[in-house]
């Protein structure tokens, strides 16, 4: 049983699950009585649109969004900056960032399971981002998954690599730790037997 689980596997899975709760989502969207500028916001946004680029959000007022969000989250408010987030993310589902910011509240917050699953979310948007890897593995380590999260470790290590020598020192020394604790517990499993 792993953190990740409940995640589809594959881009086909995800299809498959698309491809399900399309005709669900469109009966009840069907059933509701919107007003014809809510038929036509929600047939941009199933074209494609983002809600920010459909409100005309300019991408200069988005960062100042983010950076509020991000401002909350660092003095402490964390609720009330992951809920704006949360609001940002809606207008910009496809902002890493945000999904990022999102992640690190929850993990901050010891819901490793949540944060796994959007740095999952963040990396398929980010993947050359070594910051993803590495939250990934602390989330991964966290629940004693220790094959993804040395495998994730060596990913932010070698995406650090040459660009980001803080990083790639945390991934190499976690990447360690990971082997360690890994180590650790296959000698604990042993002598139990």
């Amino acid at each position: 049983m792993s953190i990740l689980d409940g995640l589809p596997k594959s881009e086909a899975e995800w299809r498959r699950l698309m491809d399900a709760a399309a005709p669900i989502a469109q009966r009840l969207i069907d059933e509701l009585e919107l007003s014809p500028k809510a038929q036509s916001i929600l047939k941009l946004m199933s074209e494609g649109m983002a809600l920010a680029d459909i409100c005309g959000l300019t991408q200069e007022e988005r960062d100042a969004m983010f950076i509020r969000g991000c401002r909350m989250i660092q003095a402490g408010d964390v609720t009330k900056g992951r809920d704006w987030m949360l609001m940002l993310h809606q207008l910009e589902p496809l902002d890493a960032r945000v999904i990022y910011a999102i992640a690190l509240t929850y993990q901050g917050e010891g819901n490793i399971a949540l944060a796994a699953k959007l740095y999952v979310h963040f990396i398929a948007l980010d993947a050359a981002n070594p910051e993803g890897h590495l939250r990934l593995g602390e989330c991964l380590l966290s629940a004693r998954e220790y094959d993804g999260a040395i495998a994730h470790f060596a990913v932010g290590e070698r995406l650090s690599r040459g660009t980001n020598a803080a990083a790639a020192a945390h991934a190499v020394r976690m990447h360690a730790h990971a082997l360690e604790r890994r180590s650790a517990h296959q000698r604990l499993r042993q002598a139990a037997r």
